[in-house]
């Protein structure tokens, strides 16, 4: 998880949203991609851009925190890939003002298993954040960290009751160990999203005659969660919608608090994000598994 930590207490809480993204496709369920965690997938994507407004509340100095994130997905082979990813911070709090790029994080990630007929998957990864690689305005301080990171994804398809077939469950579970503890503890991050896809619904349980627009829609809830070593836990809730087309998908969330500690540090905001399917774009080059 990145750090900013001259940027005041938002970002530490708020945490980084270009996290690892993938296009997810197991059986007949398709798992979206989500915008403040990873779901279980590899894929040939591009999130350009992921937009998160944040507001400071006045005791932590007031104002209002924006960061512009990208995120590049490739596939090495067919399920195994890679990803880098940074964030363009702009805090202004307190009466002074922060701008410039945050760390680099790269990541591996490796899917592991697919049961079609369960509608379930689930993959394994690492990621590894580099200090001194961002803005020294916006990164002073910071220190690497390494985050090893389990993935899982799992559709409702198999229950008996049609219209509860939709709903999936995505997760991902992780420990971000820093170089350097003592300065930066080691922490937990976990996250889980509850979704219902209406695509499903149309295509596997019933044809409704919905308008087109809203047969490409997903409604969905994420919850993530840090809790560092020996310090209390910070996270947010996001309710939101995702819109999937053939080749893009286009989501946005609210950003609420999870709990007091957060609010501490970090008013409501608004996650968006314009999301690239490069593999279905551009499937026999920069789509394409290099082997």
């Amino acid at each position: 998880m990145k750090r900013i930590l001259p940027v005041a207490m938002v970002l530490a809480v708020a945490g980084p949203v270009s996290v690892v993204q993938a296009h997810a496709v197991c059986g007949d369920r398709v798992f979206p991609a989500t915008l403040t965690m990873d779901d279980p997938g590899v894929g040939d994507e591009l999130s350009l851009p992921t937009i998160q407004y944040t507001t400071i509340p006045s005791a932590a100095g007031g104002g209002q925190s924006t960061t512009y994130g990208y995120e590049w997905d490739k596939t090495i082979t067919e399920h195994f890939g890679f990803s880098i990813s940074s964030d363009y911070v702009t805090q202004k709090s307190g009466g002074a003002s922060v701008t410039g790029w945050d760390n680099v994080e790269v990541g591996l990630k490796d899917e592991v298993l697919c049961s079609d007929t369960n509608e379930f998957m689930a993959s394994v990864g690492v990621s590894r954040e580099f200090a001194g690689t961002g803005s020294q305005q916006v990164t002073a301080g910071s220190i690497s960290s390494t985050s090893p990171t389990v993935y899982f994804g799992k559709g409702l398809g198999d229950l008996p009751l049609g219209y509860l077939r939709p709903l999936a469950i995505t997760g991902e579970l992780g420990y971000a160990v820093s170089d350097s503890p003592s300065a930066m503890p080691n922490e937990w991050d976990y996250a889980v999203s509850l979704q219902y896809s209406i695509p499903y619904l149309q295509q596997h349980v019933k044809d409704l005659g919905l308008p087109e627009i809203i047969g490409h829609l997903t409604p969905l809830v994420e919850v993530s969660l840090s809790t560092p070593r020996g310090q209390p836990t910070t996270g947010t809730i996001s309710p939101g919608i995702l819109y999937d087309a053939d080749t893009w998908q286009f989501g946005v969330e609210a950003n609420i608090p999870a709990n007091g500690t957060t609010r501490q540090g970090q008013g409501i905001g608004f996650i968006a994000q314009f999301h690239l399917f490069l593999d279905d774009i551009f499937p026999n080059s920069l789509g394409k598994p290099i082997f």
